[in-house]
């Protein structure tokens, strides 16, 4: 996951900035550490979860319109400069198992978002 494409680095930053300080730790302090301290996980993991969960939520609905639409835009991803589907296909970039996601998303078939969130661990978030 390329950070700044999906995520907003200053509102990481302000987060990790204030759990330090609840802590009284130093502004040195690694980042997982105190993440782990205060039972957080990096705020990727919440968008990447989220957003795997409104793709399988498009996939599921009973709504002929909406799968057209999602079709349509995942049809325009190799045209497309900005898109929420590109953003997706960025935020897989440097998983593990990438080539299999994004096949799955570009076929228009569904994803355990468990699996991916487990493959971000894996990730230095700073």
């Amino acid at each position: 996951m390329r950070e700044g494409d999906v995520s907003r680095p200053t509102l990481q930053t302000l987060h990790l900035n204030f759990l330090k300080g609840t802590l009284g730790v130093k502004r040195s302090a690694p980042n997982w550490a105190v993440l782990r301290e205060c039972a957080y996980e990096p705020l990727q993991f919440y968008w990447f979860r989220a957003a795997i969960k409104f793709y399988n939520g498009l996939l599921s609905s009973n709504s002929a319109t909406l799968k057209q639409n999602l079709h349509a835009d995942l049809k325009l991803v190799p045209r497309a400069k900005t898109s929420w589907a590109l953003d997706i296909l960025r935020a897989v970039e440097g998983l593990r198992s990438c080539d299999t996601y994004t096949q799955a998303f570009l076929q228009g078939l569904p994803i355990c978002y468990s699996e991916p969130t487990a493959d971000l661990r894996f990730i230095n978030p700073n």
